[in-house]
């Protein structure tokens, strides 16, 4: 009787171990790369803390490989002197050949990443139809120090930005896309709140194909999270600490109309919006108006001295470890500037208002 549960025992043992093949992924560079260290990366969209896992140098012709141990399919990203080549999904046994040339990378031996390659030439050119106008736009602004002509063309990003995320959810809502583990560094990255349905999808798809996969797992925990923050919820509720230390709380926010703005010192278009906070603050606190500010730097003498410089006069709160701070997890923040307008009861009413998109909410909730 023993001796056939331990049989049992080890049958079982055996089933819920994950067998570990190896991908090999080969390529092929210009030979005026050779010599040069390539990194290979695993991406955690979760986090953003990406890992270093290997590292090779590129031969005389070019010419590199990389031997990766797995377990399951996962995405990692190719780079040069920390400049990204190209992002792989590679799963157990495969054998991925790159080959680099002037404009284009030609894939064979993973569907996943040809697909992911596709997906960035996209987006690529997605970004140069309506994002590239405003940055240029908006860094010449900038060193004009028109606060009326910086407020017009951060506006106009955040147009821009709506646009650029629509169009690159239509790629993703192709059958083979949609269908495809590649489709997950599109949700993680770039979704907004239109795509809470395409994201279901997705779900129910990689679900059934993939139930134990991390990346399904990022992504289900995405999809919920992103819910969780959609409009008309009430905000998740957070207590940070502020620049001495003083835990702040958001619940204490209740009764005022309140934007929860998430920044850095090292972002430009956050400093560049911060002389019109500066001013809707000043205009509208005595109305019921307050900010509430969440950093995600991690250096805390570069985050105070922002602070100074901007001369931001409400409260300011940060766990100093970036993207993967408690409260920019909570928030699913993964790019910023990034914020959330709450009404009185702490429900989420407007979500990225910036400069007179901001300025016209505040006066159509408290008057002129």
């Amino acid at each position: 009787m023993q001796f056939f549960l331990l049989l049992i025992s080890l049958s079982n043992f055996w089933i819920n171990v994950a067998v570990v093949q190896s991908a090999t992924v080969k390529g092929l560079l210009p030979a005026n790369f050779s010599g040069k260290p390539v990194q290979l990366t695993l991406m955690n969209y979760e986090t953003r803390k990406d890992k270093k896992v290997q590292e090779v140098v590129i031969d005389a012709k070019g010419a590199f490989q990389f031997t990766i141990p797995l377990k399951e399919p996962l995405i990692y990203t190719i780079s040069v002197a920390d400049s990204s080549l190209v992002q792989i999904l590679a799963k157990p046994a495969d054998a991925i050949h790159l080959q680099f040339r002037a404009n284009e990378i030609v894939c064979s031996g993973s569907q996943d990443t040809q697909y992911l390659i596709d997906y960035e030439k996209n987006r690529k050119n997605v970004f140069a139809k309506y994002l590239k106008r405003t940055y240029d736009s908006s860094a010449v602004a900038v060193r004009s120090g028109d606060k009326a002509r910086i407020e017009y063309w951060n506006v106009e990003h955040e147009k821009a930005s709506e646009n650029y995320k629509a169009e690159l959810a239509t790629w993703v809502e192709q059958p083979f896309f949609i269908n495809s583990l590649a489709a997950v560094h599109h949700s993680m990255r770039w979704h907004s709140d239109n795509d809470i349905k395409l994201m279901d999808e997705m779900v129910a798809t990689l679900q059934k194909k993939y139930p134990n996969a991390e990346l399904t797992r990022q992504l289900v925990n995405k999809s919920t999270a992103t819910k969780r923050i959609a409009l008309g919820a009430i905000a998740p509720e957070f207590i940070a600490k502020d620049t001495a230390s003083h835990a702040v709380n958001l619940k204490n926010y209740r009764g005022k109309y309140t934007l929860v703005d998430f920044w850095a010192s090292w972002c430009g278009p956050c400093r560049q919006e911060s002389p019109t906070l500066v001013r809707l603050y000043t205009k509208y606190k005595e109305k019921g108006f307050d900010i509430l500010s969440v950093s995600i730097d991690t250096d805390k003498m570069r985050w105070e001295n922002a602070i100074k410089k901007d001369g931001y006069l409400w409260e300011n709160v940060s766990e100093l470890d970036g993207y993967s701070g408690s409260t920019a997890t909570l928030y699913t923040v993964t790019a910023i500037p990034n914020s959330f307008l709450l009404d009185k009861d702490g429900r989420i009413i407007a979500k990225n208002l910036r400069g007179k998109n901001l300025e016209a909410k505040l006066v159509a909730l408290m008057g002129q």
